[in-house]
């Protein structure tokens, strides 16, 4: 963070506060002058009691309400001659109206300004560099400019390099610290100063959410301890870069279960998402994988031949117009869950590990191939027997490197190295139970939970150079903790005997910490019946999540004459 001396915007804010208490107490006092005024006029007629033009509204008619309205104000506190809308009675007229009546807004927006100019000033002050001195008294005496207000790329050399040169040393920190990215591409701004924005938006963070809705169902067949199921869920994206990612998946499951306190089981999934530059385009193909989804099943569960022709002819028409997706995902993993009842609490764990391969091409001129092993550690407590209170923490640790889809060479294709943490807090709330015996019985619960969810993404950029790719590969194999424990924030330098992806983090990596808040429900069907000693199950899901951000910060760039680095609030 920049610093600044000699200037407390703590203080300052203070002193906004006391502007809206004077604020406050003027309008009572302007009252007790009109009564006095008045009075006074009441005692003197029909002589005239006062000659001001501000004052003479609340003494021509005392105490009758001026019903038609307009009640006419002169140049006062640099407020221009005009009116101010009625009913009102004289004292409310002088206490809202002329000359006095104008004090009170007047300080009202004096304080706002001043808690506007501070927000800026402290804006400034988190993005710059920790060794850059800022001049606060300037940049509170400039008025916050307009971020959005920068020329376009589009408008030439010359009238970029006028628009630069016609802004104040403080105006152009604004510019610089907040908005480096609008900077870097416009020609005829002075060398540094690109080569200075260009170095500080490249570390503003690569696109994240901001909000996401998923809903889908499940099924399971349970054989004995044997369990079977598949699945589907639809879910919208809202990306920090103004796009909006919709995500088809079909997931299934094999596993084995004891009773009802431990289960291990075999996992896979499958994701496609389509990237669209709006919503409206978004919610459309959404609409239309609901539609293929329906063909599909009237495919496989037809009542009749021809109305599975019918339905074959309709995916088919749908197939057609889908374009292609820009994210396609496969993942096969597993998990191992078990608990303790003791009483009505039931402490419980779950462990997760899934691989998964990535293809994008997001970027059209570098598609890419991400591999990705992510690890999950759940521990959970559930208290009650019908009406139950679920609390968890859920860690995932994400470790992934990032290959040039162009290249084919696995010793140097690798462009990225990614580490993403997730810790997400749930509370939440299960309503269920059973009906029947042993060997016959259904079941049912419904689920509401809320969650905040923290993620911090670690995301280093890899060169060509064979030591980088080395080390690159090396970190594809780090073991489980690594990713689970707290990453690394590369805020310091690094020390000399530092390995080469601490340096690289430091030099060049993009950090991001972002806080989501969601809620969730689940609702789940059931029944189970027993033959000849096997019992047999089914269970049926319908689920829907959603969350949305609360708060984001990037790792600023590293200080030129320090190295460290510092979080900045973005937003």
């Amino acid at each position: 963070m920049g610093g600044f001396q000699g200037f407390d915007p703590a203080r300052v804010r203070d002193l906004a506060g006391h502007l809206e208490s004077v604020a406050g107490s003027v309008v009572p006092m302007h009252s007790q002058l009109s009564q006095l005024l008045q009075d006074a006029a009441a005692d003197v007629a029909p002589q005239q009691v006062t000659r001001s033009p501000e004052l003479q509204p609340v003494v021509d008619r005392p105490g009758v309400p001026m019903a038609t309205g307009a009640i006419p104000i002169s140049r006062v506190y640099g407020i221009p001659t005009g009116y101010l809308p009625g009913p009102r009675t004289q004292g409310e007229a002088l206490a809202g109206g002329p000359l006095p009546g104008s004090v009170d807004p007047f300080l009202r927006q004096t304080a706002a300004d001043i808690r506007s100019r501070c927000d800026r000033l402290e804006q400034v002050r988190k993005a710059a560099p920790p060794s850059v001195e800022l001049d606060a008294g300037a940049l509170f005496g400039t008025e916050p400019v307009d971020l959005n207000g920068v020329p376009k790329p589009t408008d030439g050399p010359e009238k970029n390099a006028a628009w630069w040169a016609g802004l104040t040393p403080a105006q152009r920190e604004q510019y610089l610290y907040l908005k480096p990215e609008a900077l870097e591409t416009l020609k005829g701004l002075p060398d540094d100063v690109r080569r200075q924005a260009t170095r500080l938006a490249y570390f503003k963070v690569v696109p994240y959410k901001i909000a996401s809705h998923e809903s889908g169902g499940s099924t399971k067949f349970t054989l004995g301890i044997v369990e079977l199921g598949d699945g589907f869920a639809f879910r919208t994206e809202q990306i920090s870069d103004g796009s909006y990612r919709v995500t088809l998946i079909s997931n299934g499951q094999a596993g084995l279960k004891a009773g009802t306190k431990a289960s291990a089981a075999f996992k896979y999934e499958f994701g496609d998402t389509w990237v669209f530059r709006n919503k409206a385009e978004a919610d459309k193909l959404q609409a239309d994988l609901k539609e293929l989804l329906m063909w599909r099943m009237q495919m496989s569960h037809g009542m009749s031949d021809g109305a599975r022709i019918y339905a074959a002819r309709q995916y088919g028409k749908l197939m057609e117009r889908l374009p292609d997706p820009r994210l396609k995902v496969k993942t096969a993993g597993g998990e191992v869950s078990g608990a303790i009842g003791v009483g009505s609490v039931t402490p419980g764990i779950k462990f997760g590990a899934n691989f998964s391969t990535i293809t994008s091409t997001i970027d059209p001129g570098r598609p890419s191939v991400t591999q990705s092993r992510d690890f999950t550690v759940e521990p959970s407590l559930t208290r009650g027997n019908v009406v139950k209170g679920d609390f968890g923490t859920v860690v995932n640790g994400t470790i992934q490197v990032v290959r040039d889809k162009n290249n084919p060479d696995p010793n140097t294709n690798i462009t990225t190295v990614r580490l993403i943490q997730t810790v997400e807090n749930k509370l939440g709330g299960t309503f269920g139970g059973e009906l029947g015996g042993k060997k016959v019985g259904v079941s049912g619960s419904y689920r509401e939970g809320r969650s905040h969810t923290h993620v911090v993404t670690v995301n280093v950029p890899i060169g060509a150079d064979p030591a980088e790719q080395a080390a690159a590969r090396k970190w594809l194999n780090a073991p489980a903790p690594a990713s689970l424990a707290s990453p690394v924030i590369p805020d310091k330098p690094p020390a000399p005997d530092a390995d080469l992806i601490s340096r690289l983090a430091h030099d060049r990596g993009q950090v991001s910490a972002v806080s989501y808040r969601g809620k969730a429900s689940e609702l789940k069907l059931g029944g189970k019946f027993t033959v000849e000693g096997i019992p047999f199950g089914f269970e049926a899901t319908a689920a829907e999540k959603g969350d949305h951000l609360v708060g984001q910060q990037y790792l600023g760039a590293p200080d030129p004459k320090t190295g460290r680095r510092a979080f900045v609030p973005l937003g």
